[in-house]
């Protein structure tokens, strides 16, 4: 069991926000609790994350009392941990290369949870709610956060 998860801002939306897979989310982050385990983000996580509660905003999917409540939920998370690295910038640059994405930004967490999974010999899970991304990617280590059967 590792200590340390990479979760996808995808999945951290669904965890502030109710909507579709924000109970499979709820179950996740219980589960990071439970295990005490650190969630490694890509240092623009935050930015990402309020990025889209933004946009949620303007598009009067919520209000902005509701956006500032998961502003200041994520805000208070205390399990987070941005990583700012230039190993990040280069593996995920090897990793959009290698694996045809269009951007850096999922990219960049696949690279975390790489490096994470070499500095400490265990494999860190990478969660996306992303069903075109884990299908894109060929790697062992990306769970895709969806409804229990």
């Amino acid at each position: 069991m590792s200590s340390y998860i990479s979760i996808d801002s995808s999945v951290l939306i669904k965890l502030l926000v109710n909507e579709e897979g924000s109970e499979e989310a709820s179950a996740l982050m219980e589960r990071v609790i439970n295990e005490k385990m650190t969630v490694v983000l890509p240092d623009f996580a935050w930015v990402e994350i309020g990025t889209v509660l933004r946009k949620k905003v303007t598009r009067k999917l919520i209000n902005s009392e509701q956006a500032e409540i998961a502003w200041e939920t994520f805000s208070s998370l205390g399990v987070l941990t941005f990583i700012n690295d230039v190993a990040v910038m280069r593996a995920a640059w090897r990793i959009a290369d290698k694996e045809k994405l269009p951007t850096l930004y999922d990219a960049a967490f696949l690279a975390v949870a790489e490096i994470i999974s070499r500095q400490n010999g265990e494999e860190c899970e990478f969660w996306t709610a992303d069903e075109k991304l884990v299908n894109a990617v060929d790697k062992k280590y990306i769970r895709l956060l969806k409804k229990s059967d």
